[in-house]
């Protein structure tokens, strides 16, 4: 018998070559719109407004009586404050700020001593230390002594005797001193208007319409 041929063992499939991954292909990148002929924006230069201009001395004179308040040195204080209002009774804003202070010096200086006090703006001064103080009786007295001794720029005087009868729950007649004092001089408004003693009468339609007429 013829010898039987030997098999060729069969041949090893070549694995399959594995495919590379696709690369991925990078968005497409988006044009930039194209720029417009717009003309180039011009800087706007704001002019500031003139700051307010006061009169010669007075930021001084307000500085000084201020440091001396912060020191504690009441008395000096006081006079300052009450220079300033003498001498430079247009400046509204400032004078407004200085009777707060004079408030607060008051409360710090001793009881005036009896029958010192013989000018009307003494007596005043001695009125608003009692008031001040709480003595509402005798503020309004001395306020009473001086008006009768003053015989012109007396518009102050009313305006603290409204002061003192508001503190006294005396409404009627701090209206009627207030409205005396703003016919001597119209600047009281201002005052009134941002003064605390008068906040009791924030509601008030009468003293509504003294600050703000129509």
């Amino acid at each position: 018998m013829p010898a039987q041929k030997k098999k060729q063992p069969a041949k090893k499939k070549q694995a399959a070559k594995k495919k590379a991954p696709a690369k991925k292909k990078a968005p497409a990148k988006k044009k930039a719109p194209a720029k417009k002929n717009v003309a180039p924006k011009r800087e706007v230069s704001f002019v500031q407004p003139p700051k307010r201009r006061f009169a010669s001395g007075v930021c001084t004179l307000y500085a000084q009586a201020l440091s001396l308040l912060h020191q504690k040195k009441h008395k000096p204080a006081s006079q300052q404050f009450n220079r300033l209002i003498e001498r430079f009774p247009g400046e509204i804003a400032i004078i407004a700020r200085a009777r707060s202070f004079l408030r607060i010096c008051d409360r710090h200086l001793p009881a005036p001593e009896k029958d010192t006090a013989h000018t009307p703006e003494e007596i005043f001064n001695q009125g608003v230390f009692y008031h001040n103080d709480g003595r509402y009786d005798k503020a309004l007295g001395d306020y009473s002594r001086a008006l009768k001794l003053s015989k012109k720029n007396n518009d102050h005087i009313y305006y603290a005797m409204a002061a003192t009868e508001l503190s006294m729950g005396n409404a009627e007649n701090a209206l009627k001193h207030l409205e005396k004092a703003i016919q001597l001089n119209e600047e009281n408004r201002y005052f009134a208007n941002n003064d605390p003693d008068f906040e009791p009468l924030a509601t008030n339609n009468r003293f509504r319409n003294l600050l703000h007429p129509d």
